[in-house]
């Protein structure tokens, strides 16, 4: 939307949820352009979303809460998308579904890009530690945490330390997939599900 565009007129009683998913949309697609928190401006996002700025604290505090509340939403759309695979995987073995929820990872990353980048591509503003803990993120190393401590219910264990296993697997798999994306090799999906099964074969043993 231009400078010029008209503000839009305020929301009737009851339809707040709808004006906070519209600044949220507006704040995805400015952070697909801009790249980063600190190049994001409020003033923009509301132009986008055809809202008066103070609008946007209505719903969110700071620029930090709205950028991680952006995030959030495609944090929910991976790790749902994760769920549903290991629903789907037709058995219930902890190994075989978590190999179920990384294969769906690698393919919500060759489907989305652009929702996948806006992830991993965002620079955000660092914050204290104590807010860093209630980033959108978590909801992804907790599932891993729990996928692999089902995976210890039933006979495995993790190879070296516990504690970083989720972020182990995160790391290795994103990696994996950001060098399957920009290298200029043949698109075959195939290689990063293969590279999901050798990590889980590195990372976990059969417990004695």
């Amino acid at each position: 939307m231009g400078e010029s565009a008209a503000v839009r007129p305020r929301n009737p009683r009851g339809q707040g949820e709808r004006l906070r998913e519209e600044l949220l949309r507006a704040t995805e697609r400015l952070l697909e352009e801009v790249g980063s928190e600190d190049a994001l401006s409020l003033r923009a996002v509301a132009r986008e979303a055809g809202v008066a700025a103070p609008s946007i604290y209505r719903h969110f505090a700071d620029k930090t809460e709205l950028v991680w509340a952006a995030l959030e939403v495609s944090y929910e759309r991976l790790t749902a998308a994760m769920a549903e695979a290991s629903a789907a995987a037709g058995t219930d073995d902890p190994l075989d579904l978590l190999r179920a929820q990384l294969h769906a990872y690698c393919r919500y990353a060759v489907d989305h890009p652009a929702k996948y980048r806006l992830l991993y591509e965002t620079r955000q503003t660092p914050v204290e530690p104590e807010r860093l803990a209630g980033h959108p993120a978590g909801r992804l190393v907790r599932g891993l945490h729990d996928a692999l401590t089902a995976c210890e219910a039933a006979g495995w264990r993790v190879r070296g330390a516990r504690e970083e296993a989720p972020y182990v697997l995160w790391a290795s798999v994103h990696g994996r997939v950001m060098l399957w994306q920009v290298m200029p090799s043949r698109k075959d999906a195939g290689r990063l599900y293969r590279f999901v099964d050798e990590i889980l074969h590195l990372l976990m043993e059969r417990a004695d």
